[in-house]
């Protein structure tokens, strides 16, 4: 026959003693709390995010500062000597203000007078503005090259825009470089081509 030991002989949990249970629990759970706290410290002060990347831009179509669909392009044109600058301008068909203000900046050395002799590349004809150092010329395209003197700035950007809808073929214009006759990317409807110009 078993025998089942009396009740009072059985430890009662708050006799456990000194070392046993109790301290544990409380040492593992101050553990656990010092943990939870490095982590939310760690994660509120820890490395700042990277930034989101830049997007990638190809040679198609990326979206522009001012939301508009903008192509690029990166060309090479000669530039003109500082001192035919002022021959050159005479024959622009630029007005008297502008060429002042282009000799102003080229004396300043914030410009430098590049010619780009710009062409119907398609057959398609076309009108086109094409905006470089905060002048914008009108360009109507035509087999015949039709030379386009740019004040370019440090930065060398051009904007080359359609005047009008350019229909679904769009506004294929080439340009005369160093490296010879080229063609520009073809802008469509709601687009416009940057040009970052190289002088040479």
């Amino acid at each position: 026959m078993r025998q089942t030991p009396e009740p009072e002989a059985r430890a009662k949990p708050d006799e456990a003693g000194p070392g046993k249970g109790r301290p544990l629990w409380y040492g593992l759970a101050a553990g656990m709390i010092v943990v939870a706290g490095f982590s939310a410290r760690m994660a509120s002060q820890g490395d700042h995010p990277a930034p989101a990347p830049a997007p990638i831009v190809s040679d198609g179509t990326h979206a522009a500062a001012a939301g508009a669909n903008a192509l690029t392009s990166t060309q090479q044109f000669a530039m003109i000597a500082p001192d035919n600058a002022p021959r050159a301008l005479q024959q622009s068909g630029l007005t008297p203000d502008q060429q002042a203000r282009i000799l102003a900046g080229i004396h300043k050395r914030e410009y430098r007078l590049v010619r780009m002799p710009i062409y119907d590349e398609a057959g398609t004809g076309g009108v086109v503005t094409v905006s470089s150092g905060g002048i914008t010329q009108t360009v109507p395209l035509t087999a015949r090259p039709h030379t386009v003197l740019l004040p370019i700035r440090i930065s060398g950007e051009v904007d080359i825009a359609p005047v009008s809808d350019p229909g679904p073929a769009g506004v294929a214009a080439g340009a005369i470089t160093v490296l010879g006759p080229t063609p520009l990317p073809v802008i469509h409807r709601d687009q416009m081509l940057v040009l970052d110009v190289i002088v040479q």
